[in-house]
């Protein structure tokens, strides 16, 4: 029964992800979300992080009781969501406008659509992370890819998404402190972008 539990709360944590990655994203093409805006609620989302750790704020409580992991939920509320917001910062920051929104769609579909495809279909385990499968994976890179082309042409895209997934695949800690793919896959995938232009188109 917890098994089913966990996997309906990994379900609606990957279709709250989409949600919010495309959410995001037509915030940035509006003019909505300016680094200033994402730093602000990046603040704000931290103390309500730190607060909940103490207190049960009613919706927040609401989304971490149904949507955050239980070892997560005990260390820092919303880790996922806060590595999220500062993906997409960093993104806007440190990119060209086009491969910041390409970095962002690759966040938005690649890693769910590896968890679904992984976890249903999957078969062969991946040489850098046993929890995963190589399916999943090439699934999240041709997925993000098609979708990273609204932004970007076709080298870029395919080479953003084929990073970002070997990087998704990796554990990176700093300090004990496990990095979230949330963060790594947008800056793999935005500083190849950035390279290959640079230094080869």
């Amino acid at each position: 029964m917890d098994a089913i539990n966990g996997d309906f709360q990994e379900i609606g944590r990957k279709i709250l992800h989409v949600l919010i990655g495309i959410f995001a994203i037509l915030m940035v093409v509006y003019g909505v979300f300016t680094p200033l805006v994402i730093f602000v609620l990046m603040f704000v989302f931290i103390l309500f992080s730190l607060f909940s750790l103490k207190y049960e704020i009613p919706v927040a409580h609401f989304f971490l009781s149904r949507f955050e992991r239980d070892r997560e939920r005990n260390q820092l509320p919303g880790k996922g969501f806060l590595f999220a917001i500062l993906g997409v910062l960093l993104s806007i920051e440190l990119f060209e406008y086009d491969i910041a929104l390409a970095s962002i769609i690759i966040l938005t579909f690649a890693d769910p659509i590896s968890y679904f495809v992984g976890k249903h279909i999957g078969r062969t385990r991946h040489f850098l992370d046993g929890r995963k499968n190589i399916e999943g994976n090439i699934a999240g890179f041709i997925i993000s890819s098609a979708f990273a082309l609204f932004f970007v042409n076709p080298v870029l895209a395919i080479a953003g998404s084929l990073m970002a997934m070997l990087f998704e695949a990796l554990i990176i800690e700093v300090q004990n402190i496990e990095l979230d793919d949330n963060l790594i896959i947008p800056l793999a995938a935005g500083t190849t972008m950035f390279l290959i232009r640079a230094f080869i188109m």
